[in-house]
């Protein structure tokens, strides 16, 4: 839901919202169109959870901007909650949450390889590189989680 980009390493036209310190360098964000929105319509109908193959401390950084007072975010999974595979992927097993029910928990991520153990459970969503001009791709997202889910 948000492009991340290293300092020295923006591409064209990337848009940064904020930008953070992180190890010995610098990184810029553009946070996805409509995120807040989508955030607020949503959590009143879901628990969001946010599970990201980033490392903890970088991707804290981005969540504590996003949601300083964790109105929307009820829970934050990071690398360590994924299962690496031999080629490098992390995977985001749901398996992990033992206190729901699989059937009633949806995942929505840019790389179908995110949730390759839980394919009937993805909803995938195309990838935001912070150029777009016009990305409307979370307002698609709410339309058909409202009207599909709920």
């Amino acid at each position: 839901m948000i492009a991340a980009r290293f300092v020295g390493k923006l591409p064209d036209k990337f848009r940064s919202d904020f930008k953070f310190p992180y190890q010995d360098t610098e990184i810029h964000v553009a946070i996805r169109p409509y995120l807040m929105d989508c955030l607020d319509r949503l959590s009143k109908l879901y628990e969001i959870i946010v599970f990201t193959a980033g490392v903890q401390d970088y991707a804290d950084n981005i969540l504590n901007y996003i949601d300083p007072e964790k109105q929307y975010i009820k829970k934050r999974l990071y690398r360590t909650d994924c299962i690496q595979t031999s080629d490098g992927v992390y995977v985001k097993d749901l398996d992990i949450f033992i206190d729901r029910d699989k059937e009633n928990i949806i995942i929505v991520d840019n790389s179908i390889l995110s949730f390759a153990f839980d394919l009937d459970n993805g909803v995938p969503i195309q990838s935001f590189f912070g150029t777009e001009e016009d990305d409307k791709e979370l307002l698609f997202l709410m339309s058909f989680l409202e009207e599909t889910f709920y």
